[in-house]
Parts: C-alpha cells; structure tokens; sequence
C-alpha cells in the first residue's frame, strides 16, 4: 500500500514541476534517425616540443609543418591535441616538455597507404626537429566513426 502511494505522490509531483509546454515540446519531437557508423582504424603520433640545446618548437614552426607537410598527405583531416608528455632520453634524463599528438583516421581501403603517410610525418618531424623519437601508436582493431 505504501508504495502506492509513493508512486501517486513521485507522479503528482512531476506534474506539478514539470511544465505543459515542457511536456508537449517533448511530445512533438522528430524522432531521432538511425547513426549511421564506418569502421576506422586510428593511429596517433606524440610529438615533443622541447629541441636539444634547450630551444623549443615555435608555434610558427608548427603550424608551417602542419600547413606544408601533414596537411598535403591528410588534406581531408587530422586532429591535433595539445598534452605535456614525459619522456626518458637516451641519456637516462627525464625530459618533460608540452607535446601534440595527431590522430589520423583512415579506412581499411586506405590503411597501408595511410600508415606510410604518418611514418613519413614522423620521419620528417624528427629530422626538422632534431627529435631522438616521435611516439606512434596503432590501434589494431577497427574504430567506429559516425560523420
């Protein structure tokens, strides 16, 4: 019996506070279409800021790399994300510095011409640079990506 009374007490409740136009409005949205997903395979690349002798990667620097080499091999798009990484040197010394990583995403179709792009992005960022490595991490199984 309580618990009835409970329930008609919850619904009196929310017929109070929640108001009519509120409940018409949900009433009369469009239902929602099906998500439409393609799978995708992600490979990310972490790439230091600091240069040895103590200089860092300059933004214009930056932007020049992106805007001349990645943008050309990915002209359909990347993301980049800022981060601060830590990373032992070759030396043993730990080096933390701000960082980017770039998220490439391609489809299977594409996925040994795509991996050759961002080795040859890492590549060049190294050289460029004078970076000792550029992380780069492949995920293995199929993403699902909706546009």
């Amino acid at each position: 019996m309580r618990s009835r009374i409970l329930i008609a007490t919850i619904c009196l409740i929310l017929a109070i506070v929640v108001p009519a136009s509120a409940q018409q409005t949900a009433a009369t949205l469009a239902p929602v279409r099906e998500v439409k997903f393609e799978k995708y395979y992600r490979t990310e690349l972490y790439m230091g800021m600091s240069i040895p002798g103590g200089a860092m990667v300059s933004d214009s620097d930056w932007e020049k790399f992106l805007s001349d080499f990645v943008t050309p091999l990915f002209p359909d798009g990347f993301s980049v994300l800022a981060g601060r990484g830590q990373y032992r040197e070759a030396t043993g010394t730990i080096a933390k510095e701000p960082s980017h990583v770039l998220v490439f995403l391609y489809q299977r179709a594409k996925r040994k011409d795509s991996g050759a792009k961002i080795e040859s992005i890492r590549n060049e960022y190294k050289k460029r640079f004078a970076q000792e490595s550029v992380l780069r991490v492949d995920i293995t199984k199929s993403v699902l990506v909706s546009f």
